[in-house]
């Protein structure tokens, strides 16, 4: 990985602004909440702080991993070395199917000069870690921007490399779900920015039973990012 760019402590205070809010406004219960806790160079047990994980791909290539300052702590690594690797993915799976409401899934990411496309992705209560179909995906673009569900059309912000940012998505679950992709960060050159999204018609059902969130990386795309406080919650 090449060298982070230095964040002060001080501007790590607004980068979740939305959350922020929300835990001062409400009430909330979480449903997954990540512990990358385990010793560097191992997968993320299966039990996490709150939820579980499950991890897809050859032995070494999703770990736990101890990053340096300015963005030290434990995160996990996910990464594709070689264009002989299967897909590599994290799954963290919540507490458990809660119905109608409004859900918010946040964490912070890195996303290293050179690695090549990476997806986040909501996926219903049950499935598999085999199975990675989803109701919602988000690829982070080689071109640093978000595309939602395949469709170049709905590309849109400018997230760093090399450099902390906050990816956090609202997802309000009811007869014609809808979702809120919000990026944020430190660096000077972004600005906090988001997009409306409705969920597709095809993906309602399972969008209604949101139970679990992926962090993966597939063909034919090569390198590794790297994840912290993945956290769901739903108001209450």
């Amino acid at each position: 990985m090449r060298g982070v760019r230095t964040i002060e402590c001080s501007s790590l205070q607004w980068l979740l602004p939305g959350i922020c809010l929300l835990f001062a406004g409400c009430a909330t219960q979480t449903l997954f909440k990540s512990n990358f806790a385990t010793p560097v160079g191992q997968p993320p047990p299966h039990a996490q702080q709150v939820g579980t994980a499950n991890i897809y791909g050859q032995t070494g290539n999703v770990i736990d991993v101890a990053l340096p300052p300015p963005v030290a702590g434990n995160w996990v690594r996910i990464g594709r070395p070689d264009a002989l690797a299967s897909e590599q993915a994290f799954q963290g799976v919540t507490t458990g199917y809660q119905g109608p409401g409004t859900y918010t899934f946040s964490m912070s990411l890195l996303m290293p000069t050179g690695t090549g496309l990476a997806t986040i992705q909501l996926e219903p209560v049950g499935q598999s870690i085999n199975v990675f179909g989803s109701f919602l995906h988000l690829d982070l673009m080689e071109d640093n921007t978000v595309r939602i569900d395949d469709d170049d059309s709905t590309k849109f912000g400018k997230f760093p490399r090399d450099e902390l940012f906050v990816l956090q998505v609202t997802l309000t679950v009811n007869a014609t779900p809808t979702a809120n992709i919000a990026l944020s960060g430190a660096s000077t050159q972004m600005t906090p920015m988001s997009k409306d999204f409705t969920i597709q018609p095809f993906a309602i059902p399972l969008a209604q039973q949101f139970g679990a969130v992926r962090l993966w990386m597939g063909l034919p795309w090569q390198g590794a990012f790297y994840a912290q406080n993945i956290v769901v919650t739903k108001n209450q």
